[in-house]
């Protein structure tokens, strides 16, 4: 700045040729020049302009504009606040100090909150009166907010350990946010998978009041799209407005949501978004770093304990479903003995444990999945792989995509292992040339399957005809337990049997591909 100063043409100045200056003056400017704190002169009657290297950031592109210029006119956006000021130190002949004092500068094309501590020293000429105002000081804004920050924080904290209802926690932390920094409207986005699709709704949102709230949905625009994607990668958006080399986008995407002003902040977990804050201003404002720092820690509160709170109900329906598991398991294990008939130990004991197994293979396929909806025809492949090998025996299995759920699992597993078994013994699964087709489809809200056996030699109508320990499980496991129909009846080639039971249509996520697949393996 000395040497811009030095450089100035200030010939035709209100302040004249520098050479000519008072002692005073030169004296108070080569100790601001030399000081390295942000330190400036106000000189003459119109108080004008002269400032160091470290005082030129703070009027912002003003400089070097303001050099030589009335104070007046370079602050004129917080003129009502500092003439009263300079007024005071003139009149009194006395410094005054100022800690903190909020000055709403209008530096970047919007008008920013700021907070300065700085004085005001008089400075006497050389007949011994005020000739100007020694200023020095620094900008205290972050400081300031950020003991307005924690406060905010804390207060937060307050509300996560007091409230327990995950929506209530979501809309409160919300609101005390939109208060906080003064915004119009605040909102949470979260990823919810629709079958192969993720979508991103708003799951919560505020709104000052007057203020329309968004649509759920994501808008769709081709200069949209690249804001969406932003977000989708993970980076942070920060709509403002005072980039001017992105004017023209900026105010697209601003029109679009309804603001002048928008800052979106995307949670990331194992490189996908899962969530958006984003937060909306029906002003022009300029968004600061510490605005966004406290706009991620928010999300990254709320999301830890979005988090805990699911993974505390999902612990709770767990155990639920633990305890309604078992109470199933028991009373299937409690049928399948008392509908053994009297027989020789040895003999009883086998048919028990083939059943158990059978139950326990089940009870594996569920593990396997987590206890997810499982898909029918890998019940049905489960069952028929023990038989699968190089023989000449056809099976096939054709149907829709159906996905069942733990207990129907667990009760199909066991109708099917005694299909399986009955048919291996008696069957088209006993010798070679024999078929096996099973058929599914839902309609109206009921999964009806059919089981259509074709033997390769003479038919086994003994094997049949008695009704047994596997015949009332059957009927045990569909019409009771499952509150189905069965029909079984031996045709000349062998056995069909028709199962009818309810079915309730899973969310697409836990479906199979929609496609209509047809398998067939070979089996002995």
């Amino acid at each position: 700045m000395a040497r811009r100063i030095r450089e100035f043409d200030w010939s035709e100045h209100p302040l004249g040729p520098s050479e000519d200056w008072p002692a005073a003056l030169r004296s108070a400017l080569g100790i601001a020049l030399n000081s390295a704190f942000p330190t400036c002169i106000y000189w003459g009657p119109e108080l004008r302009l002269l400032y160091n290297d470290s005082w030129s950031h703070i009027p912002g592109p003003r400089h070097p504009g303001c050099l030589g210029e009335p104070a007046a006119e370079v602050w004129s956006d917080i003129w009502h606040i500092i003439e009263p000021q300079f007024a005071q130190a003139i009149s009194t002949g006395e410094g005054v100090y100022f800690r903190d004092q909020m000055l709403p500068m209008r530096r970047f094309g919007v008008e920013e909150e700021t907070y300065w501590t700085y004085n005001f020293t008089p400075i006497r000429d050389d007949d011994g009166s005020i000739g100007g105002v020694f200023n020095s000081g620094n900008e205290t804004t972050r400081q300031v907010l950020q003991q307005e920050n924690t406060r905010f924080l804390l207060e937060l904290s307050d509300v996560f350990r007091n409230v327990t209802d995950l929506a209530e926690l979501r809309r409160c932390s919300i609101a005390m946010l939109g208060a906080h920094l003064g915004v119009d409207r605040v909102g949470l986005r979260e990823r919810v998978q629709d079958g192969l699709r993720a979508k991103m709704p708003v799951i919560e949102q505020w709104a000052a009041e007057g203020v329309p709230p968004v649509p759920s949905g994501m808008a769709r625009a081709p200069i949209l799209d690249a804001a969406w994607q932003q977000l989708l990668d993970g980076r942070v958006i920060r709509l403002d407005g005072t980039d001017p080399t992105r004017a023209a986008i900026d105010r697209t995407v601003l029109d679009s949501l309804n603001c002048e002003a928008a800052l979106a902040v995307p949670w990331v977990e194992d490189g996908r978004t899962e969530a958006i804050l984003f937060v909306h201003s029906c002003k022009a404002r300029h968004w600061t770093d510490l605005e966004l720092e406290t706009v991620e820690q928010v999300l990254s509160r709320m999301k830890a304990l979005m988090d805990r709170a699911r993974a505390a109900e999902r612990e709770r329906l767990m155990s639920d479903e633990i305890n309604h598991r078992s109470r199933n398991l028991l009373a299937v294990v409690q049928g399948i003995v008392r509908l053994a008939r009297p027989e020789e130990p040895e003999v009883m004991r086998a048919k028990l444990i083939d059943r158990l197994s059978a139950l326990a293979q089940n009870h594996s396929l569920l593990a396997d999945q987590r206890w997810e909806p499982v898909a029918l025809s890998r019940l049905l492949s489960q069952e028929l792989a023990p038989y699968a090998g190089g023989g000449e025996i056809r099976v096939s299995m054709s149907g829709p995509a159906v996905v069942l759920s733990s207990e129907e699992c667990q009760m199909l597993g066991m109708v099917v292992h005694e299909l399986v078994t009955n048919a291996s013994k008696h069957g088209a699964l006993k010798d070679a040339g024999g078929a096996l087709d099973v058929s599914w489809d839902v309609t109206d809200g009921r999964l009806h399957l059919d089981w259509i056996e074709t033997v390769a030699g003479p038919l086994d109508r003994e094997g049949f005809d008695v009704p047994g320990f596997g015949s009332s499980l059957l009927r045990l496991m569909i019409e009771l337990q499952l509150e189905g129909k069965l029909v079984r009846e031996l045709t000349p080639t062998g056995l069909h049997c028709v199962i009818d039971v309810p079915w309730a249509r899973r969310d697409a996520s836990q479906r199979e591909p929609a496609d209509r697949e047809v398998e067939r393996i070979a089996v002995t």
